[in-house]
């Protein structure tokens, strides 16, 4: 029994006492989250561990101004503003801080959540101004934390494929959103109680909440440390294909051009003009394979050692998109394919320009490489959703089901031969989607064999 009030000590906590351990464990995190940052090459995982540092300091000042508040009993609006406006900061910024590794979130995601933020804080600062009873305070402030950790919760729980650290850690947040849902309707059922009440019921849900703090901010590095891992993993497996490609599809090129050279050189007085003009046509048509492959190369390595900038701004669609017909026009005629455009002049969007045109020109090219003679190219868009969707179809040879799987991934199994011979990686395909998903779109395709196929993709209207 001795033993049993000796460890029920451990719990026998003053509630100042355990705003000053929220305050150092809000603190310590913040710091261990920003010596965390260091260890980040993403400028992602940078901006996330800001974001979720910067809560975490909010919320240590936001502890540290209720412990340093000695009047208790006067009513002073100025500090219930100050130290409220910090913590509604603090779990804004935590919920930001949650949003911003749910892939499934959007740009009016961040949006809706500022906009919740302000109302929380006015339907706060109205109660302040009209003298709302502690009780009434204690209960709207927990409502408004509810409010801001509600959806960014759901939508961390509802991320498909969750790791261990993910479930954890969502559990976590449910736990704390169970927790402010007591503590909603507990203070209106006890008039009596403040935010500096002494029963047991208040010291269990703060020390609940520095529980749930703790497994939060250890959960978030852990979890962003786990998806690191695999960002290493998937660049070392696209490194390794990339020297696949490397070796296989720049080297046989390269044999092709020279073998043909060396064949005009050796033969070139016993050749006609007829057949001198088709060993430079050959010649010809592999260096612009070769070179298209090598573009692509680069510019893949550039994207994936953060050498290429991300720089989106108004943009005019169909300048980019005649330009990319304009640059096919050649290929194009070689096989009396038609390119015809949908898209209206005037029509603008948000977007990296240069990134835009690559991938127009990636799916355009593949489009005419596996159309027959005399086929159609049709580019096109339309606004679903608050996002704009583009779309390329082609009247070609289509694409079998089993391929459509892996088809915007690095893989040389995925090659396939065009119409007439012509030659490629998947590589471009793959910066199609690495670039789209920049933007916060997504890219598909529809296809049937025999019939042809549209390959479409997204990008926020307001991106």
């Amino acid at each position: 029994m001795e033993i049993v009030q000796q460890f029920s000590k451990l719990f026998a906590l003053d509630i100042r006492n355990t705003m000053g351990i929220l305050f150092w464990g809000n603190f310590i995190l913040a710091i261990l989250v920003f010596t965390f940052r260091f260890t980040f090459m993403s400028k992602q995982s940078h901006k996330q561990l800001l974001v979720f540092g910067c809560s975490k300091i909010l919320l240590s000042f936001a502890w540290l101004a209720f412990f340093l508040r000695v009047d208790t009993v006067s009513y002073d609006p100025i500090k219930f503003i100050v130290t409220n406006t910090l913590v509604f900061s603090g779990y804004y910024l935590e919920s930001v801080a949650m949003l911003m590794i749910v892939k499934s979130r959007t740009e009016k995601s961040f949006q809706n959540q500022f906009i919740l933020f302000i109302t929380t804080l006015l339907s706060f600062y109205i109660a302040v101004a009209m003298e709302a009873p502690a009780n009434i305070r204690v209960s709207l402030a927990s409502v408004n934390i509810f409010l801001l950790l509600i959806v960014p919760t759901i939508l961390f729980l509802l991320e498909s494929n969750g790791s261990t650290f993910r479930r954890i850690l969502g559990f976590n947040y449910i736990v704390l959103l169970a927790t402010l849902i007591f503590r909603i309707f507990y203070p209106l059922f006890k008039t009596s109680t403040t935010l500096y009440s002494t029963d047991n019921t208040q010291k269990i849900i703060f020390l609940i909440i520095f529980l749930m703090m703790t497994i939060s901010g250890v959960g978030y590095l852990l979890l962003l440390q786990e998806e690191k891992e695999k960002q290493i993993k998937k660049l070392l497996d696209d490194k390794n294909q990339f020297f696949s490609i490397i070796a296989h599809d720049l080297k046989g090129p390269f044999n092709g051009i020279i073998g043909l050279s060396e064949l005009l050189l050796e033969k070139d007085n016993e050749l006609d003009n007829k057949e001198t003009n088709e060993f430079i046509e050959l010649i010809h048509q592999s260096s612009k394979n070769t070179f298209s492959l090598l573009d692509n190369l680069l510019t893949w390595a550039q994207s994936q050692t953060g050498s290429l900038e991300f720089n989106p701004k108004k943009t005019e669609i169909s300048t980019i998109t005649d330009k990319t017909i304009h640059l096919l026009a050649n290929i194009a005629k070689s096989k009396n394919i038609c390119i015809q455009s949908e898209i209206d002049k005037n029509q603008h969007i948000i977007a990296d320009s240069n990134m835009l045109e690559t991938v127009f020109r990636n799916l355009i090219s593949n489009a005419i490489k596996f159309t027959e003679n005399n086929g159609k190219v049709i580019i096109s868009m339309k606004k679903e959703h608050n996002q704009i969707v583009f779309s390329v179809q082609d009247n070609g040879t289509g694409i079998a089901p089993e391929k459509i799987a892996n088809l915007f991934g690095i893989n040389e199994k995925n090659n396939t031969l065009g119409t007439n011979n012509e030659t490629g990686t998947g590589l471009g395909l793959m910066l199609c989607k690495d670039f789209v998903e920049k933007h916060g779109g997504k890219i598909w395709v529809k296809s049937e064999l025999g019939k042809g196929s549209t390959f479409m993709f997204s990008i926020p209207e307001s991106n």
